[in-house]
């Protein structure tokens, strides 16, 4: 979704990318100049070699505005560069860089001196966006006493169909995401395991394992191995046909930026489950089935009183379903692109 975004801003602005993180071998782009460094430099050397390509490109053809995407380190790069060249900075705050999980070490903000950091420059920034209204209280919490702008990811809705569907016979769930702590799976087969034993059900987990086996030993143990199919990471072009599958959008994460699956779901008929962080935090009841972290008992109750309920799941799912037309794709391009011609140096 960032490259596509990107691409999209190169129609109305020069873009030169400067990434920390080295890109898959051979990968280029006609839409934007990409600045990278060698997966063999040290971290520290890696910045310094960004900055001195930053400096030389800025001496050729000079910035009208630094854009970054996280808001740590980022986001506190651009804010101090912005600082010293007289030029306008925005942040766009993506996921960790405003959260802190403590328990599993996710995020920055549990981290006193990297909370501090980020606050300066969140609060100093010329422009700040939060991808969620969720990130944008949180961030409140702690001081952020300014004009937060929001501008969620927006799916495509020519490539995210929308098709009715009836919660009839077996009901299908989709789990899109890399199998990591801060999904909590735990959580998300616990409520899957209570709702198999009043209700005919499927599960398809689509994203890669960072756990090494975790989560599938426990789907084991809980005895869903006949229920429970697990995936790889799929190419993007071929999630529509798992929403095409799903009933239901099964997303359980500790803490959430947005989660553009919630998104894609929306905009295809799926009804969104889970936990209330990122998009169902914004969202709430009425679009979605939202529990507080951890609760997988009351996620399962609430999901089976849904299926029990045809008018409750689709008015729900026809409410999610508006609120993705609304907030499209087109809509999020328009919004940057709005954003960043008006900060930007004419």
């Amino acid at each position: 979704m960032l490259e596509k975004i990107l691409i999209r801003l190169s129609e109305d602005f020069h873009i030169v990318v400067y990434s920390h993180a080295p890109p898959n071998v051979g990968y280029s782009s006609e839409h934007f100049l990409l600045r990278t460094t060698t997966t063999s430099s040290r971290p520290r050397w890696r910045w310094i070699m960004l900055l001195r390509h930053f400096f030389q490109d800025h001496q050729r053809e000079p910035f009208d505005l630094l854009f970054a995407c996280w808001g740590f380190p980022g986001g506190v790069l651009v804010t101090l560069l912005g600082k010293l060249l007289g030029l306008p900075s925005v942040i766009y705050i993506l996921g960790g860089d405003a959260a802190g999980v403590s328990s599993i070490d996710y995020g920055i903000f549990h981290r006193p001196w990297k909370r501090r950091v980020a606050l300066w420059a969140y609060k100093r920034t010329s422009v700040l966006i939060t991808i969620s209204r969720f990130q944008k209280d949180y961030l409140t919490q702690f001081g952020v006493d300014r004009i937060i702008d929001v501008i969620p990811w927006g799916a495509d809705q020519s490539r995210f169909a929308f098709r009715k569907k009836s919660p009839e016979g077996v009901i299908h769930f989709l789990h899109a995401a890399h199998l990591a702590p801060v999904k909590d799976q735990v959580t998300l087969l616990r409520a899957f395991s209570l709702l198999s034993k009043n209700q005919s059900a499927k599960l398809r987990i689509v994203g890669g394992d960072t756990m090494g086996g975790a989560i599938q030993k426990l789907c084991r143990e809980l005895g869903l191995e006949d229920s429970v199919e697990f995936l790889d990471m799929v190419p993007y072009d071929e999630m529509p046909q798992h929403y095409s599958w799903a009933h239901i959008l099964l997303h359980t994460s500790l803490s959430e930026g947005q989660c553009m699956s919630m998104t894609e779901a929306a905009a295809t008929g799926v009804l969104i489950a889970g936990t209330r962080v990122g998009l169902l935090y914004d969202l709430g009841d009425q679009c979605g089935i939202a529990v507080q972290v951890g609760d997988f008992k009351a996620l399962s109750e609430r999901i089976l009183e849904a299926v029990q309920n045809p008018q409750e799941w689709e008015a729900k799912v026809y409410k999610a379903q508006a609120w993705s037309q609304l907030h499209d794709f087109e809509w999020t391009i328009t919004e940057l692109k709005r954003i960043l011609a008006m900060k930007t140096k004419k």
